[in-house]
């Protein structure tokens, strides 16, 4: 019902931003606290999603904030309009080579560039001088969204909200970057080449391409936009001392006497330019928080269980093919309501979050260029004289298919481009052993239990009683001695492993001796426990006062006869498990695991926190969790992209049972790997 009512929630406020009834600046946030309501969070939690919330992205701002200030410097000591005039000096009069290599300067521009008043800025000098130049008016406004998008997949405000929100790492991002900018550019190339030689009808443009008063600008100025760049990226240096470092020396270099005021201007237009862009992120912030709460992800359960986004073909087709939906503000566009859809499969850890940030960067492609909502779109589309719908016809097959291919690119390469297998296969096996090799016990293992000890006199004396009492029953019992956890089942002698301890402790009334037997499968995964214990009264070892207690070696054997016959109880015990359990008891003494149809699919592992403070892992050898790379005894550092203790130790417990795909970063014996779990096993 819950799951239901989100649903009508965020159809609701959807109609009012795609109608533009209600402006995504206020449909966020209310969107945030009506969907918390019907959640079903307390109304006493809302206050902490709204002011939480609103500071989630707060690393973000301060990067956008310091982005524009860059851009301010940028265009305001002239380096802009200088770089746009070398292009339009060395471009010639060739209208593909001149719309080439202005695509080129804005698409390096709009990687530090970001805001309407860049947008309108760079567009003023650029547009007027491509179509005085004989590009047709519609291609140069097309073009100029179209490298505009294509700088902003390395824009270092846009990657700092994929690492605040999401929690991936630079490094995880540029190698998909890449690949995206090629195909983006492929596009772009592609779509200029056939524009012009189509487009017949040029356009004459009666501005100044230059005006007389330009500034002077040094040619040292020219490599501000890029400062920022080998910052971020190559020394690892945070974007927001990045950009303000490459706006420093923006004004530095260009009119130092001035470098105060300027700095200061460009600061202030440059909150100007974004101060909307900020607003509407703090309630994407109160929409994360909302969902973050426990009430939130149960009730999303219905809608992103299942794990059917782990599909590739899924993936293809809502990220790629369905990529239009990014438009009018609609269900796929992160910067409107489709941060809800992301929030939600986020939350829900249906995928890794750097493959979730693959699919925003995919669709954001087709919104940057072809949503005529977009206030560059209209601003664009007003100052050529194009119709803004003619914008979207012209380059929204161009940008869908940057989008199909860029999400083919993560289904198809995401172990190269990303280190991980995120996507289950599109046909799942028939069988269990064609996927999980060593997770049955063979043929000559049926009906075989291996009995082993704790290592104790007593535990050996009891080991040895269950192998005998086992004697009569329906199973084979041999005595082991080794740890069925350390490999899979492929060359166990047994199916089944049951382990014997034996402990004594002193109390007034006598000795109490205890005696376990734990039942666990060939790949050490425990199916039950049982435990039978006696207090010793009649058996006192005193040797320094034997009228009052035994001697050593009758308390030795008085103990001995206890041990067998508490281990005789537990085969009774095992035997009335067996009688209790027959399909499950069956599986077990047959294949080596105690599976029954209809057990919730599992990756057979758990986690356990240990007296160091660190989140470890027991996993059943064989199993799915064990197939893709975890061990027990890994320390456990992440959970899909966060720190387990983010969630808290019982939060991180539970992911073990939700027959989930995570991915865990994980230190095994002081190296670090990530693990990412395949399909879960299904009886």
């Amino acid at each position: 019902m819950a799951a239901t009512l989100i649903l009508i929630v965020f159809a609701f406020f959807a109609v009012l931003m795609y109608r533009r009834w209600m402006p995504a600046l206020v449909a966020v946030p209310a969107m945030s606290i009506v969907m918390a309501l019907v959640a079903g969070v307390p109304a006493a939690k809302l206050g902490p999603i709204v002011a939480g919330g609103a500071v989630r992205l707060a690393p973000f701002y301060v990067a956008v904030i310091f982005g524009a200030l860059l851009g301010r410097v940028t265009i305001e000591t002239g380096i802009a309009r200088r770089i746009v005039d070398l292009a339009a000096e060395y471009g010639g009069e060739n209208p593909l080579a001149l719309s080439l290599g202005f695509s080129a300067i804005v698409a390096l521009l709009f990687t530090a560039l970001s805001g309407l008043g860049g947008i309108i800025m760079i567009g003023s000098i650029v547009l007027p001088i491509m179509m005085t130049a004989g590009v047709p008016r519609t291609i140069a406004a097309t073009l100029f969204l179209m490298a505009f998008a294509l700088g902003f997949i390395f824009n270092i405000a846009n990657w700092t909200f994929y690492i605040t929100f999401f929690g991936v790492a630079r490094e995880e991002l540029i190698r998909y970057a890449v690949v995206l900018a090629i195909v983006d550019a492929a596009a772009l190339v592609l779509y200029a080449v056939i524009a012009l030689r189509r487009e017949r009808a040029y356009a004459a443009w009666a501005a100044r391409a230059e005006p007389e008063n330009a500034p002077r600008v040094p040619a040292v100025a020219l490599i501000t936009p890029l400062l920022p760049l080998v910052l971020y990226y190559a020394l690892k240096i945070d974007a927001a001392p990045a950009f303000l470092a490459a706006a420093v020396f923006g004004v530095a270099v260009t009119r130092p006497s001035a470098a105060v005021q300027r700095l200061v201007a460009a600061a202030i237009r440059g909150v100007e330019d974004v101060a909307p862009a900020i607003v509407l992120f703090m309630g994407i912030g109160m929409l994360l928080a909302a969902t973050q709460q426990p009430q939130f992800a149960v009730a999303l359960r219905p809608l992103v269980g299942g794990a059917w986004l782990r599909n590739p073909v899924a993936y293809v087709l809502l990220f790629g093919i369905a990529s239009p939906l990014v438009l009018y503000r609609g269900p796929l566009n992160p910067f409107g309501v489709g941060i809800a859809i992301f929030t939600a499969l986020y939350a829900a850890h249906v995928l890794p979050p750097v493959i979730l940030v693959a699919a925003i960067m995919a669709v954001v492609q087709v919104q940057n260029v072809c949503d005529p909502t977009n206030t560059a779109n209209v601003w664009i589309a007003n100052f050529t004289g194009v119709p803004i719908d003619a914008i979207t016809r012209r380059t929204l097959p161009y940008q869908t298919a940057v989008a199909i291919a860029g999400t083919l690119a993560v289904v198809l390469a995401a172990p190269a481009i990303f280190g991980i297998r995120p996507f289950a296969p599109v046909v799942t096996p028939a069988r269990a052993s064609e996927t999980l090799p060593g997770f049955y016990a063979p043929p000559a293992a049926r009906n075989r239990i291996g009995v082993d000890d704790d290592a104790s006199v007593l535990g050996r004396t009891a080991a040895d009683a269950v192998t005998l009492g086992l004697k009569d029953s329906p199973w084979h019992a041999l005595r082991v001695h080794e740890d069925p956890n350390a490999n899979d089942c492929a060359a166990k002698r047994y199916a089944a492993y049951v382990y014997v301890t034996a402990s004594t402790f002193t109390i007034v009334e006598g000795t109490d001796l205890d005696i376990g037997l734990r039942l666990q499968d060939c790949g050490g995964w425990i199916v039950a426990v049982w435990h039978d214990h006696e207090v010793l009264a009649h058996c006192r070892p005193d040797s320094s006062a034997r009228p009052q207690g035994l001697a050593q070696s009758e308390w030795r054997q008085c103990a001995a006869d206890a041990a067998r016959a508490l281990a005789l109880q537990g085969v009774a015990r095992l035997s009335a498990w067996a009688a209790a359990q027959p399909v499950r008891s069956a599986n077990l003494f047959g294949t080596g695991v105690a599976a029954l149809p209809g057990d919730k699919p599992t990756y057979f592992y758990a986690f356990f926190k240990t007296d160091d403070g660190n989140l470890r892992a027991f996993v059943r050898a064989g199993g799915p969790a064990y197939v893709a790379g975890l061990r027990s005894g890994d320390a456990i550092e992440k959970i899909d992209g966060l720190d387990w203790w983010e969630y808290g130790t019982y939060q991180s417990e539970r992911r073990a049972y939700d027959g989930k795909a995570h991915v865990f970063d994980v230190l095994r014996a002081g190296r670090a790997m990530q693990i990412t779990l395949g399909a879960p096993f299904t009886a």
